[in-house]
């Protein structure tokens, strides 16, 4: 774990050179269940500027790279098992979906040597376009009881464990907040800095599971005090109804952080 760790920040380490382009995202793909927990592919990803050798480079091509893993979490999301599917060197982001797919559907062959694994069914998914509440959910910040939740529109409220925990899926968004705080984050310091980009549903068995993607970061024109203007919700352009062509990509603010929030209903 320590190796891999200081792998994965190694291969990150050269976005604070390229800071026009800096961003990163911890991204969850559903695969499906087995009675361990929720299969999944993480990936771990960084952007930053490609170069090509030999070329003048006539404007900043965004690129991205970092580490895949196969992973099972348990409902309280604590990770019971992981292992490393790829080291994805650098590669432009126009490549994105095709990328990640390859990885992604290694990680599917090895959900599947499970015997009682039940592959996930993507079922609705949409935009809201980094708003901290739109038709699919919504964020509650709770600075009296120190607590940053999901609400569903079902009214049911989740919380957001893991923007507490060093260790989680959020642990690029948290090292970004705490470079700029020397106290311990408390929820305070999320007021106003997290929005809401996408929410995906899956079917796996007879449980529904909603994956929201949650991520701060600034636009090229802030509104005044700084905040990141509200956008329109929108529906994907591309279908989303087979696990076999469940990876998009996620857009990303400007010098944004984002990761992957699990919900099970």
């Amino acid at each position: 774990m320590r190796q891999t760790l200081f792998l994965l920040t190694l291969l990150l380490a050269t976005n604070s050179l390229l800071a026009c382009l800096s961003a990163s995202q911890n991204r969850l793909f559903p695969l499906g269940q087995t009675t361990k927990g929720l299969c999944v592919v993480e990936t771990q990803l960084g952007r930053s500027e490609y170069r090509e050798k030999g070329k003048e480079v006539s404007g900043l091509i965004p690129a991205w790279r970092g580490i895949s893993f196969f992973k099972i979490y348990d409902q309280n999301y604590k990770e019971i098992f992981s292992t490393v599917l790829d080291t994805i060197g650098l590669f432009k982001q126009q490549h994105y979906d095709s990328i990640i797919s390859k990885t992604f559907m290694k990680g599917l062959a090895l959900a599947k040597t499970y015997p009682d694994f039940v592959a996930a069914t993507p079922t609705a998914i949409t935009f809201c376009d980094y708003q901290e509440s739109c038709s699919g959910a919504g964020l509650l910040i709770d600075t009296i009881n120190n607590k940053v939740r999901i609400e569903l529109p079902n009214k049911n409220r989740y919380d957001l464990k893991v923007l507490f925990d060093s260790t989680s899926i959020a642990t690029n968004l948290l090292n970004y907040f705490s470079a700029y705080n020397d106290n311990k984050l408390s929820a305070k310091e999320f007021s106003g800095d997290l929005f809401i980009n996408s929410v995906r549903q899956f079917q796996i068995g007879n449980k529904k599971l909603t994956v929201v993607h949650i991520g701060s970061g600034q636009t090229f024109n802030l509104v005044s005090g700084g905040t990141y203007p509200p956008g329109d919700e929108y529906q994907a352009k591309f279908a989303f109804t087979d696990i076999n062509n469940s990876v998009f990509e996620e857009p990303v603010l400007h010098h944004g952080n984002g990761f992957d929030f699990y919900i099970w209903e």
